[in-house]
């Protein structure tokens, strides 16, 4: 097949940073609409995750290069965890930049990484242009069937939401949208399999080296992707061996080094999440199964049936760079219903094969059929459409009809910033406080605030604090309720007297949304003694 020709980079780049571009769309607005009361907090979804990433860049911005878990109380040794964001923080120092702008803009450079990869990686199994700018846009802009729930007046399907709106790893644009460290993981695991494929093809150490590279960063960012990595390289060697109809044990050799390349930090992370008991309780809480099979296929939409062609294509004349997306998808599905905690993180990349196969069997299958159907014949003549034409109309209707989860998408987070959803904002009196505490506190005190104050400061300042996380917070339903029970005005001082010294919480936040949680009044209390005020919040000490 040819390689990528000149006269098409500048296409794809223009594809790629158009689909950037959209994907700042929402979040600019988030900004412009925040106004002189309100601050915009960065985030559109997933905020509890997001926060704790601008939370580690805050531990690089303080110099160390160990990870702390920062919404929690409890003291623990930490590990050499989110090292990506870890350096984007000293990344953010260097040039003199916040970390919510260092963390966005290295969004956009990591999104445009991701599409530029997909697009070199698509490059090996479609012969021409066209077809490759095509697949391009389906794994830039495709989502599944979730938009068709929505229609029926229902945000649920036998319980669960479509997942074009919640399974960020499923969907490229989802991905870009949301995490860069995510889109890294997924652009070297697509440099990693190009470069397998380049090795099957003509082995050389170079070749070995820097795939060897690109799976250290890949498993730097996401140690469970060894575990698919390893999947698809089995697959991936066994149709191999069926095509050729002998053991190749030279690929065999190199697919087990590169095996091996990941597993002494695999060893790392699990004894680090073994011996440490704050990362002990998140790994404990992190449970991630799969969905539904019949969730997956919806998911995936109509690029399910034109993939299922690629896949035939792929095996009617044994194609071996081709065989390489059927093992992905082959390897992953497996994969996602093995049982484990950590099952539904292997539909990582996932989309990308996908949208290549649905490719090849929209190319190869879809469009020549159509083409000598009679009733698409009979249209083009009454409509005046050449050949080339009316195939340019059938592509574009297929990359269109893949569009709407992710206008949804788009259109939902726009309208909750320009709407202020409450979880999106910061009221600037909050935002006065929490600065406050950076800087006349030390890193190490523990702050005790709501939740969406809790899970906002860390990220903000770089302080601890009592709550903040679904899954890092240790015990954190049981933190909730003694939350709440502290800004009772029913509860007794002795209660929050022992609270408070039980977890050395050493300030106590007491601004809007903590007064909601209840009536106390903290001035009233002779061991908090107020350090800080402004029209809307006071912080006061803690004296025991």
């Amino acid at each position: 097949m040819p390689e990528i020709e000149r006269r098409e980079i500048w296409p794809a780049m223009g594809i790629s940073m158009l689909v950037v571009a959209i994907s700042a769309v929402p979040y600019v607005l988030g900004y412009l609409a925040a106004g002189p009361q309100l601050e915009f907090g960065g985030f559109l979804i997933d905020l509890d995750d997001s926060y704790s990433y601008v939370a580690a860049m805050q531990q690089g911005i303080a110099g160390g290069w160990r990870y702390q878990v920062l919404h929690t109380p409890e003291d623990h040794p930490g590990a050499y965890l989110h090292t990506f964001y870890i350096a984007l923080g000293k990344l953010s120092v260097l040039m003199g930049l916040s970390p919510m702008a260092t963390y966005h803009l290295c969004r956009l450079a990591c999104a445009l990484a991701l599409l530029l990869a997909a697009y070199l990686f698509l490059s090996l199994f479609l012969e021409t242009p066209q077809a490759r700018l095509v697949a391009l846009s389906l794994i830039a802009f495709s989502s599944g069937l979730g938009w068709v729930v929505l229609l029926t007046g229902s945000t649920t399907l036998r319980g669960l939401s479509p997942l074009d709106f919640w399974l960020i790893d499923a969907y490229t644009f989802f991905t870009l949208f949301t995490f860069p460290h995510s889109a890294v993981a997924v652009a070297l695991l697509l440099v990693f399999l190009f470069l397998a494929v380049k090795y099957v093809e003509r082995p050389r150490l170079s070749i070995l080296v820097l795939g060897a590279a690109a799976l250290l960063g890949l498993c730097a960012i996401h140690p469970f992707s060894a575990l698919l990595v390893d999947g698809i390289l089995a697959a991936y060697w066994i149709l191999l061996t069926l095509d050729r109809k002998k053991i190749i044990r030279r690929e065999a050799a190199a697919f087990a080094l590169w095996a091996l390349v990941p597993v002494p930090l695999v060893v790392y992370y699990y004894s680090a999440f073994i011996r440490d008991p704050v990362l002990a309780n998140w790994a404990a809480l992190n449970i991630l199964p799969s969905p539904p099979l019949a969730h997956l296929l919806l998911g995936y939409g109509i690029l399910v049936p034109l993939a299922a062609g690629g896949v035939i294509r792929a095996f009617q004349g044994w194609n071996e760079r081709r065989l390489l997306l059927a093992a992905w998808v082959f390897a992953a599905v497996v994969l996602l219903y093995v049982p484990f905690t950590l099952q539904r993180r292997m539909v990582e990349g996932l989309h990308v094969p996908v949208c290549t196969l649905a490719a090849i069997g929209l190319f190869e299958c879809l469009v020549p059929c159509m083409m000598r159907a009679g009733w698409v014949c009979r249209f083009a003549r009454w409509r005046g459409y050449t050949s080339e034409g009316l195939k340019r109309l059938l592509l574009f209707s297929v990359i269109v009809a893949t569009f709407p989860s992710n206008l949804y998408l788009l259109a939902s987070t726009t309208a909750s910033v320009l709407h202020h959803n409450p979880g999106l904002f910061h009221k600037q009196e909050e935002i006065e406080a929490i600065d406050w505490l950076g800087g006349n506190t030390a890193t190490t005190d523990t702050v005790l605030a709501s939740y969406n104050v809790g899970r906002y400061l860390p990220a903000r300042i770089g302080h601890r604090v009592f709550m903040g996380h679904f899954h890092e917070t240790v015990r954190v339903n049981d933190k909730l309720q003694l939350a709440d029970s502290f800004y009772s005005e029913d509860t007794s001082d002795s209660a929050r007297r022992r609270l408070l010294s039980e977890y050395g919480i050493r300030y106590v936040f007491h601004g809007p949304s903590e007064k909601e949680m209840g009536r106390f009044d903290p001035s009233e209390a002779p061991y908090l003694t107020p350090v800080y005020r402004n029209e809307l919040v006071t912080i006061y000490m803690v004296h025991l």
